[in-house]
């Protein structure tokens, strides 16, 4: 395999919890100044979804926005 070439086999993402999902979904409403790159449509699926909300909510939310990704953060 040359460096250009990807892996054979791409990492499987991993479904969340859907009361995780729903907690990482109201976040995103309830904070949705952070997550101006996001289309309406999306949904939150997989642990990397909310791995990505977890840290928007670090980078562009005030105190309420890092405490929101405390908590998601501890349901991992």
């Amino acid at each position: 395999m040359s460096a250009f070439q990807l892996e054979e086999s791409p990492a499987e993402r991993v479904p969340a919890p859907p009361g995780l999902v729903m907690r990482a979904e109201q976040a995103v409403k309830d904070f949705h100044s952070c997550f101006w790159f996001r289309h309406t449509e999306a949904r939150v699926r997989y642990l990397d979804d909310i791995e990505l909300i977890i840290r928007h909510l670090r980078e562009y939310g005030d105190w309420k926005a890092w405490r929101t990704a405390q908590d998601l953060r501890k349901c991992l």
